[in-house]
Order: C-alpha cells, then structure tokens, then sequence
C-alpha cells in the first residue's frame, strides 16, 4: 500500500516536471519566432535606409524587449519626445498632483509639443539637466544622458521602452494616478502630431519629436503605446536621424510600426 502511494506521488512529480519543461520550451519557441518575425520584417526596412534607424518594442505577452538597428552604438538626440521624461520626472520628483499651473504648462508641452511651457517645467520644476538626468536614474535609462538644451539630449529606443513601460503597465516610481495623467495627456496629442508609431492603428498614446539639427540632419522619432482591437497591447521607441527630410523620417518610422502591429496582433 505504501509503496503504491509512493508511486503515485513519483508519478505526479514527474507528470508536473514534464508539463513545466513544455511549458517552458513553449514559451522560448513563441519568443523566438516573435523575435525572428520582427527582426525580419524590421531589417528589411532598416537595412535599406540610408538613416541611422532603431526600434525597441516590448511585449507583455512574452515580457520581452525586442530591438533592431543599423546603428547599433548610436546614441539618438530625443527631440521633443523628452517631453515626456520631463514629465514623469515632475512628478516622481514632487510626489504630489501637479498644481493647476503645472497642469496647464504639462497639457501644452504633450499635446501641442509647446516649447516654452516644456522650458519653464525643464528650468522651474523638474532641476534642469541635473534633474533630467536624475530622472533617468530613476527609471533605469542607463543609456540617456541629459543636456541643458533638453532636445539635444541622447538616448536609445530601449531606454525610451523602459520609460514607457513604467506609464503604460507597472510602476515603482510613478502612482496609479500619476501614470493615468501622462497617459491621458499622450492619448490626446493633437491631430497634426498623431503620426508616427500610430500607423495603421485606432487606439494609440504617443509623443514625437522632430528637429533639423547640423550634421544630424532631420531628427525624428516617435514612442508611445498601441492596443489592437483583440486586446493585445505593446510599447514601441523609433529613433532615427540623417534624415534628408522630416518626411523621410516620418515615412521610416510609420512603415516600422505597420509591419509591427500584425506581428503582435
């Protein structure tokens, strides 16, 4: 009797050991064919332009970052999507809800990109270049480093995802609220300015950054959010400069994003 119950507790043992393992092999074969499909379908776009181009998209299906680039070591000025580091950065620091004023400078800065409300919550609110980098600490973006003029600071589309992925789903900087305020502000950016990562998508949040700037040529990148209609969501940083035009840019990163959202469908 004994020795038949201590089979049966074995066998179970190795039942639940063998589920594990094809779970497990399940899920690298779904990273890996996730990961080769849009290396695939990235590369094609990417290895054919003459910018310097990088994409990072995470999913939280496989709670994974992918990435691609033409210039791997290349560090991206962020244009006007620092904004939105500005912001969190506000709000980490202060740890309460924005005042009424802040909130109107904040509203101005993501949904118009205007400029003078983004250098008065830059100089005023956030620290400047010493608060922006704290910023970056913060959240993890070893690869961003600030600068005093705000859109000339550099980072990477993976730093940007790991941003974005403390607004978008968990947060141990950023409250519930705090994180529902940057998300609203980015998920009513005004019509002009909706281009970019949203391509090909109905329900989006987003900021893009663009700037003419010396040897970098068109600086234009676009990071943000996009949930499909089963369901399924992701977050997505394009960088690229070089560009000869802003519509160049434009036209790199919107053919990105349609080749990614059936990937993550």
């Amino acid at each position: 009797m004994q020795r038949s119950q201590r089979h049966r507790r074995k066998l179970r043992r190795l039942i639940l050991i063998i589920i594990a393992i094809l779970l497990i092999i399940m899920g690298v074969r779904h990273f890996s064919s996730t990961s080769a499909r849009l290396k695939s379908a990235w590369n094609k776009i990417i290895f054919t332009s003459n910018n310097n181009v990088s994409i990072a998209v995470y999913s939280p299906k496989t709670h994974q970052i992918y990435t691609s680039s033409n210039a791997p070591q290349h560090k991206f000025r962020t244009a006007s999507t620092v904004k939105v580091s500005i912001l969190a950065g506000i709000l980490a620091k202060q740890q309460s809800p924005l005042t009424s004023h802040q909130k109107s400078l904040a509203t101005k800065m993501i949904e118009q990109s205007d400029n003078d409300s983004t250098s008065e919550l830059f100089e005023d609110y956030l620290g400047g270049k010493n608060g922006l980098q704290q910023t970056f600490e913060k959240f993890g973006m070893t690869q961003s480093r600030a600068n005093s003029s705000w859109g000339l600071t550099v980072t990477t589309p993976k730093d940007q995802v790991k941003l974005l992925n403390n607004i978008f789903y968990k947060s141990k900087v950023l409250s519930d609220d705090e994180r529902k305020e940057i998300r609203d502000l980015m998920g009513n950016v005004e019509k002009g300015q909706a281009w970019g990562i949203s391509a090909s998508s109905d329900n989006f949040a987003l900021k893009n950054g663009w700037l003419n700037y010396g040897k970098d040529e068109w600086i234009v990148n676009s990071i943000g959010y996009v949930k499909n209609s089963n369901g399924t969501d992701y977050t997505i940083a394009v960088y690229t400069d070089k560009n000869q035009s802003m519509a160049a840019g434009q036209q790199v990163i919107e053919q990105l994003a349609r080749v990614t959202k059936p990937i993550l469908d």
